[in-house]
Parts: C-alpha cells; sequence; structure tokens
C-alpha cells in the first residue's frame, strides 16, 4: 500500500525538504547507502527535524494516531491498579519513558492518588523538547492538587528504585530491515536514484546477528522479509544497570519470537502511520510520519534476564486490564452517564480488549530486580510459556 497523499503545510514541507538533504547528504557520505537501521534514527530522532522531534502534531484526533492512554481512563486505571499492588518500595517512584502528550501520567497519578498509592516522585524521561514542554503545561494545570513531585530528566538516574514504565516505547526503537536472498540473509539499505530514496541491497548478516528462530531449521523462503532490533541489547541492558531494586514494565504491539517470524509473516511487521491511516512505505514522507516495527517479546525476555532482570510476568493487553477490574470500573461510571457518554466508554472498552482491536497484538510484560513480588495483572490470561 502506498502512502497516501498529503497536501503539506508549509512548515510540513520545510521540515520535509531540510531533513532530506540531510539524509540525501548522509547517504553520498556513506558511499551510496545506509542500513536502515541508520535510516530510521534519521527519520524519527533528528533533533528539531525527526518525527519525534518536531513541531508537527502527532497524537490524538488531529494528529497521525491515538495511543491507549487518550481513548479514555480506563487504560490508566488498570494500569494504576496493577502499579497499586506492588509493595510500597516498588512503587516509590514512577519513571515513564516519552510521555507523550502527558495523558498517561495525569490520569495515572490520579487513579493513583484514589487508591492511596502514590509514589513520592514521578520521572519522565522525554528526548521531545516539544512534547516535554506540553507535558509541563498540562500536568500543571491538572494535577495542581495531587501531591507528588514531577521531575523531568535527560538521562537514565543511578540506583533507581521502583517501576520503569514504558506505553509503546520499544516499537520506537530504530530497527534493522533484512531479507532473506538465494545466498542467506542480508540487510536492507536505504539509497538514492531519481532523485528518490529507494531500497538497496546490503551486506551479508552471520547466524550471530539473527534471532534464533531464522537461523533453526525452518524453511524460509527466499524473498522473506523481516525486522531485528539491536539496539534493544544495550537499551535493556542500560535499564538494568539503572534500576537498583523494582520492576520495568512494557507494553507494546508484538509477539513472541516464533510468531514474529513464522514463515507465513514474510512481509514483516514494518508499518508507517499518517492521518491515522497505515501502509508500509517508510521511504515516503520523511520527517513527516511515524515508522514502527512489532516487538519480540523473546528478545527482550532473553536480554533482561541475561542483564539480571527475572520475567515475572506476560500477557495480552486484553488480560491485563480485564484482571485489574475495568469492566467494574466502567459499569461504575455508566450509571452517572448520558447515552452518548456511555457508547463511547463501550467503545473505549473495545478498542482496548478486543481481538481484532488492541486486545491481543499488544502485550505486557514485567520484569523485576532484587526477588519483588509478582504484579496484578498476570494471571487470568497467563502467557510466559509462549516466550
Amino acid at each position: 500500500m502506498q502512502a497516501q497523499k498529503i497536501t503539506l503545510s508549509e512548515e510540513a514541507a520545510k521540515i520535509n525538504e531540510a531533513l532530506m538533504q540531510r539524509v540525501e547528504c548522509f547517504i553520498s557520505e556513506s558511499g551510496g547507502s545506509i542500513d536502515f537501521q541508520q535510516f530510521m534514527q534519521m527519520a524519527l530522532y533528528t533533533p528539531g527535524l525527526g518525527y519525534y522531534q518536531n513541531s508537527i502534531s502527532k497524537f490524538g484526533e488531529s494528529g497521525d494516531f491515538i495511543t491507549a492512554p487518550e481513548m479514555g481512563d480506563l487504560f490508566a486505571y488498570g494500569l494504576a491498579n496493577s502499579i497499586a499492588s506492588l509493595p510500597a518500595d516498588a512503587r516509590e517512584q514512577i519513571l515513564e519513558f516519552g510521555a507523550g502528550t502527558g495523558a498517561l501520567a495525569v490520569s495515572l497519578l490520579g487513579h493513583l492518588q484514589e487508591l492511596k498509592a502514590l509514589p513520592k516522585k514521578y520521572l519522565i524521561l522525554e528526548p521531545s523538547g516539544q512534547l516535554q514542554s506540553q507535558q509541563k503545561e498540562v500536568i500543571s494545570r491538572v494535577l495542581a492538587d495531587v501531591p507528588v513531585c514531577v521531575e523531568w530528566l535527560s538521562e537514565l538516574p543511578n540506583k533507581f528504585k521502583g517501576t520503569i514504565l514504558g506505553n509503546e516505547v520499544v516499537d520506537a526503537i530504530p530497527c534493522q530491515r533484512i531479507r532473506k536472498s538465494e545466498n542467506g540473509w542480508i540487510a536492507q539499505h536505504v539509497g538514492i536514484e531519481e532523485k528518490r530514496l529507494c531500497w538497496k541491497a546490503g551486506a551479508s548478516l552471520s547466524s550471530e546477528h539473527l534471532p534464533p528462530a531464522l537461523t533453526a531449521e525452518v524453511a524460509i523462503a527466499d524473498g522473506y522479509e523481516s525486522e531485528i532490533r539491536p539496539l534493544v541489547e544495550p537499551w535493556i541492558k542500560s535499564l538494568a544497570q539503572s534500576m537498583e531494586s523494582g520492576v520495568l514494565l512494557l507494553i507494546d504491539y508484538g509477539y513472541p519470537q516464533v510468531e514474529y517470524y513464522h514463515p507465513q509473516r514474510n512481509q514483516g511487521t514494518l508499518r508507517c502511520f499518517s492521518r491515522h491511516l497505515s501502509h508500509s512505505q517508510p521511504l515516503e514522507l520523511v520527517g513527516l510520519q511515524d515508522i514502527t516495527a512489532h516487538v519480540d517479546f523473546s528478545q527482550l525476555a532473553r536480554i533482561a534476564v541475561a542483564n539480571g532482570l527475572e520475567v515475572i510476568g506476560f500477557t495480552s493487553q486484553a488480560g491485563f486490564l480485564l484482571e485489574n477490574g475495568i469492566l467494574q470500573r466502567a459499569e461504575t461510571m455508566s450509571e452517572l452517564l448520558d447515552d452518548k457518554a456511555r457508547y463511547q466508554l463501550s467503545r473505549e472498552i473495545q478498542q482496548l480488549t478486543a481481538p481484532g482491536q488492541m486486545g491481543e497484538v499488544m502485550k505486557v510484560i514485567a520484569f523485576s530486580k532484587k526477588d519483588l513480588a509478582t504484579m496484578c495483572g498476570f494471571n487470568l490470561q497467563d502467557q510466559l510459556h509462549r516466550l
């Protein structure tokens, strides 16, 4: 599917032109092509120009996509119940990666206050200056009466004790695009032909750079395409080193490895989002569309365990939220709502939990350090055995 044709604003056109010049220059300096991971890094994170670094609206109805916290209050309610089930020292601080509009922080802290489980500090690690400003405005306005210290960080803290939270963070870590050829696996590169970005064949990949599912005795046809995420390993390692004790909770689109690299998933999971439509053309609208790929949760678990963390839960988003009482919460809320609001609430539940929506493809995985007890949300649909 091609990226839809859209009319660019003057600001968007300038951002796209400036970023394309940088990409083209880097490709030229690199001998005619760069690997896809380098391209994705530039497209998403070039200061002032990349998708997550520029000033163009991304979230909500006026943006490109809506995340679970922005659909309503139920996602944060379920998450708050789960965090409140932890021992006090494991929720003494909460650190959120990439807080978006600030919607999750606002709702989560509100519910934790209701549950008498507020952290002493709520820390936000946000690389986008524009989003950080938006978060500060929303949080200072909405949470004026909530007695918690909210701080913004530029890097991971040392000896962190508490809960680290990442909602739809791993899928935005740049990935390598790979392809099976008659001579083995190759990295897909990005080059330029006739003044347009195009795919090019890159270097061959040895088995040590591939996930076990692709090096096992599995029939993978030539032309099979997928993704690998080498940058996840140093990221997880840095989190494990930062944590003295507590929980790491990650929520994202993805599969266990055997499903991620299933022979029939021959086009991989790479997707782009622009104006609430998805397509598979990452080389278009550079800097103006989100680029994402699903998460290999087996990879996360393998790296985490190798770095001293313990996997304490893995489940679907539906199982996690249902066990944490979102249906009961919705029933209580509906008694105070009119028909239109009840319909919206019903729609929110469907989007969060239905198999054809976020319910099954979104997964929740939890890791702990220092032999912490399990947390609520992983028993109703326990999927640890699938890792």
